[in-house]
């Protein structure tokens, strides 16, 4: 699902920074994030508006140089019950455990 993002915060060497982005996936509690990002190091909390919507989030994971996540990050909200996407999300449930096996965006919903 690709969302247009704004992120700021500040980089591994201490700078500030603002940069547009974009979603590459979104989950309840978090996203995949791609864009110009700054140097970002795993562990930082950035600031993350989708719409009119922001959050704190914490960098989970950052992309490997030579990998087909280069240029990506993994982040995870870290204010609780916040959801910023601004999309619903429906759920399918796997028949055996009867857990969710898989969380995916409701085209039927979305803008």
């Amino acid at each position: 699902m690709s969302l247009a993002v704004r992120i700021w915060g500040m980089d591994a060497d201490g700078q500030l920074f603002g940069v547009d982005a974009y979603t590459v996936d979104i989950t309840p509690v978090g996203a995949c994030l791609k864009g110009p990002l700054a140097s970002l190091q795993r562990g930082a909390v950035i600031g993350i508006r989708c719409g009119r919507s922001h959050a704190r989030f914490r960098v989970a994971w950052i992309g490997q140089p030579g990998t087909k996540r280069q240029g990506q990050i993994g982040v995870r909200c870290i204010e609780p019950g916040k959801y910023i996407w601004g999309v619903a999300l429906k759920r399918k449930m796997d028949e055996t455990s009867h857990r969710v096996s898989e969380i995916t965006v409701d085209t039927a919903l979305s803008p």
